[in-house]
C-alpha cells in the first residue's frame, strides 16, 4: 500500500490555566447533576505526564512511513514538539462545522470532526495520548492490501445484557452496535482494543451523512454523555466491518491501569511489556491514585523515557 498515511491525536493539558477555567466554567453552567453526563471525578482522564511527546517518539521510533501528525487540541502544544517538522497544532475551531458549541471536552464531540482537518490523509490512524508503539510495526498492521482498515477485537463480550451503571466509554460503544445492528443486521460481539485506529476519511463522511442528527448531537455535547456516538472508534470500526470493508485481526496489545497500585508488576524491567512482547500499550488512569500519585508519576515518566528516548 503506497498511499500516505497520517496520524492524528485529540489532545488536553490538565495543567493549562485556561483550560481549566473554561472546564470550570462550563460545569458550572451545566450543572453536574445535569442527567447523563459524566462526573467531574473523570478528571483524571486528563491528567498530563507528557504522554503526547512520548507517543509521538514511538511513532518516529516504530512507524517511520507515518507522513504527518496532526494533535486536535484546544491547549498550547508541549515545547517538545510545538515547533517539530512532523508535527502540526489543528484547534478545535477549524474542524468544528458549528462553533457555537466551542469550546467542548467531549472527546467523543471532537473525534467526530476528524475528517475534516484540511490535507489529512485518506487513510490515518487516530491515537490518544496514551498510546504507544512498543515494537516495529507496518503499514499492513493496520491495512490490508485492498486499503480497507484493520479492526483489532478484544476477547471480552460487549455488555449487551449488562445491568446498569454502564461507563460512559461502555455506552457510547453499545449505542454504535444498536445502530449497526438495526441499520446493517450485524450485531458486533466484542469489545475493541484500545489500541490505534486505523481510519479512512471518506467512511467517516459516509457515517456523518448516513446519521447526521446523531453525530450533530454529539458534536455538541460539551462532555461525555450517555447518548454519544463515537464515531472514529467503535462505530467506524463496526460500520466498516458490517459492510464488507474491514479485516478483523488480532493485535499484541497490552492495558495498563496505572490507577491500579499493582501496576508497578507490569512495568518492571523483566515484564512482558519491558521485554518488547506487546505492539502496542496504552498507560490509562481509570481511577485517580489517592496515595503515591506523585511517586507513581515519575515512574511512569522514567518508563515512558527508557522505552522511546
Amino acid at each position: 500500500m503506497n498511499a500516505p498515511i497520517d496520524a492524528v491525536y485529540t489532545w488536553v493539558n490538565d495543567s493549562d490555566p485556561i483550560w481549566r477555567c473554561m472546564v470550570s466554567e462550563a460545569r458550572r453552567q451545566m450543572g453536574e447533576e445535569e442527567s447523563g453526563i459524566e462526573s467531574s471525578a473523570s478528571v483524571a482522564r486528563f491528567q498530563n505526564r507528557n504522554e503526547l511527546v512520548y507517543s509521538i517518539k514511538s511513532l518516529r521510533k516504530h512507524a517511520p512511513w507515518i507522513r504527518r501528525v496532526y494533535v486536535v487540541s484546544n491547549c498550547e502544544l508541549p515545547a517538545e514538539i510545538a515547533h517539530a517538522d512532523d508535527v502540526e497544532f489543528v484547534h478545535h475551531e477549524a474542524i468544528f462545522p458549528d462553533t457555537s458549541v466551542l469550546p467542548v471536552f467531549n472527546s467523543r464531540a471532537i473525534e467526530s470532526n476528524l475528517h475534516r482537518i484540511p490535507n489529512l490523509s485518506e487513510h490515518f490512524l487516530y491515537l490518544n495520548d496514551d498510546f504507544f508503539l512498543c515494537s516495529d510495526m507496518a503499514v499492513t498492521d493496520f491495512f490490508t492490501p485492498e486499503r480497507h482498515p484493520c479492526v483489532f477485537p478484544t476477547r471480552h463480550d460487549m455488555p449487551y445484557e449488562t445491568q446498569p451503571p454502564l461507563s460512559h466509554f461502555e455506552h457510547g460503544a453499545l449505542n454504535a452496535c444498536r445502530l449497526i445492528e438495526r441499520d446493517l443486521g450485524y450485531r458486533p460481539e466484542k469489545r475493541l482494543h484500545h489500541a490505534p485506529y486505523a481510519l479512512r476519511r471518506s467512511t467517516l463522511q459516509e457515517i456523518e451523512d448516513r446519521y447526521p442528527d446523531l453525530v450533530n448531537a454529539t458534536r455538541a455535547r460539551k462532555f461525555r454523555h450517555r447518548e454519544d456516538i463515537p464515531l472514529a472508534t467503535s462505530m467506524h470500526a463496526y460500520y466498516c466491518h458490517a459492510t464488507g470493508r474491514a479485516e478483523l485481526r488480532d493485535i499484541r496489545c497490552r492495558y495498563v491501569d496505572i490507577g491500579d497500585p499493582l501496576f508497578l508488576l507490569l512495568v518492571h524491567p523483566l515484564s512482558p511489556l519491558r521485554r518488547g512482547k506487546y505492539q502496542t500499550c496504552c498507560l490509562n488512569e481509570v481511577r485517580a491514585m489517592k496515595l503515591f500519585g506523585g511517586l507513581r508519576d515519575r515512574i511512569v515518566v522514567r518508563l515512558l523515557d527508557r522505552m522511546f528516548n
